[in-house]
C-alpha cells in the first residue's frame, strides 16, 4: 500500500525567523504545507518582510509576529501566550535564535560581558524557549498522527546547535560552550518527555552562507579559505539546513528523538592536512 504524502499541517514556531537560517526554515515549513506560523525575532521589520513573502508563497498562510528577546523569561512567556491565543497550540517549535561572540579572542582576553551575552541568547534563550514550549505541548492533546501508523504525538522541538559543539577555534570558546550545552539540553529533555509524546532533536550546521557570513567575508572578519575545510568545497545554504530542521520537526520523523543531525558538507569527517 502506497503511503500518502505527509504534510506539515500543525502550527510552527520559529525563533530568529527574520533572516538567514530562520527565514529559510519558515519558508520550508510553508513549502511543506504549514499555513500557521509564529515568527519570532527582535527585528520587527524583518519579521513583517518574511511574513509578506510567505503570504505570497501561499495566500492561505497566517503569521503571528512576535518581537521577543529569547534571553528574557517574560518575553518568552508572552511569545508562547500570543502564539497559542492566535492559533490554539504549538506543534513544531524551532529554537534557532543565536549569536556569535561579540569578541573573537582567546579566553584570557574575553571580557565577562561578551561571555554573558552569547550565553544569554544561545544557552539560556534555548532553555527558556524549550521549557515554555514543553509546558505548552503538555497541555495539548496528542493528535499529531504519522502516516506510518505510529501513536499520535503532542509536538516536536528542534534546537539549532553547531559543529562547534564538537570542534572549535581558539577564539570562539564561549560560542562553542553554548552549542555543546544545547546538545545536552536536547538529549536530556528528549529522554524526559519521550513518553509524553514530545520529540526533541538538534541540528548542527557547518559553515552556512547566511547574510551575516556574507557580510563578514566582505569585511575580512572571516577568510574565504574557510571553504577548504569543507570536502564539498562550498559553503552550505540556509535552505539545506532548513530541510533537515523541518524533517525532524515533522511527523515523518515520528521515531526520532534525542538525536543530532549534522549538516556540514562533510567537515567533521575531514582531517585537514
Amino acid at each position: 500500500m502506497a503511503l500518502e504524502p505527509q504534510r506539515a499541517t500543525g502550527v510552527a514556531l520559529v525563533t530568529g525567523a527574520a533572516s538567514g537560517i530562520g527565514h529559510a526554515i519558515a519558508r520550508t515549513f510553508v513549502q511543506e504545507g504549514c499555513t500557521r506560523l509564529i515568527l519570532v525575532d527582535l527585528n520587527n521589520d524583518g519579521l513583517h518582510t518574511v511574513a509578506q513573502e510567505l503570504k505570497e508563497l501561499n495566500p492561505a498562510v497566517e503569521c503571528c509576529i512576535c518581537v521577543c528577546d529569547v534571553s528574557l523569561e517574560d518575553d518568552v512567556q508572552r511569545m508562547i501566550e500570543r502564539g497559542v491565543e492566535t492559533f490554539g497550540g504549538i506543534h513544531y517549535a524551532v529554537n534557532n535564535a543565536g549569536i556569535t561572540s561579540p569578541q573573537r579572542v582567546r579566553t584570557n582576553e574575553l571580557d565577562l560581558a561578551s561571555y554573558e551575552k552569547v550565553h544569554a541568547i544561545n544557552q539560556r534563550g534555548v532553555w527558556l524557549c524549550q521549557r515554555a514550549e514543553i509546558r505548552q505541548m503538555l497541555k495539548q492533546e496528542a493528535d499529531r498522527a504519522s502516516r506510518t501508523g505510529a501513536a499520535p504525538q503532542r509536538g516536536a522541538i528542534v534546537n539549532l546547535a553547531s559543529i562547534f559543539a564538537h570542534v572549535s577555534l581558539a577564539s570562539v570558546g564561549a560560542y562553542s560552550a553554548t552549542k555543546a550545552a544545547v546538545l545536552g539540553m536536547t538529549k536530556t529533555d528528549a529522554i524526559a518527555f519521550a513518553k509524553d509524546g514530545i520529540r526533541i532533536n538538534a541540528v548542527s550546521p557547518g559553515t552556512v552562507l547566511t547574510p551575516l557570513l556574507e557580510k563578514s567575508l566582505k569585511a575580512g572578519t572571516y577568510s574565504p579559505t574557510m571553504v577548504k575545510a569543507i570536502p564539498m568545497d562550498r559553503f552550505g545554504r540556509p535552505e539545506e539546513i532548513a530541510e533537515g530542521v523541518v524533517f525532524l520537526a515533522s511527523e515523518k520523523a515520528s521515531f526520532i528523538t534525542g538525536q543530532e543531525l549534522i549538516i556540514d558538507g562533510g567537515s567533521l569527517s575531514y582531517y585537514v592536512t
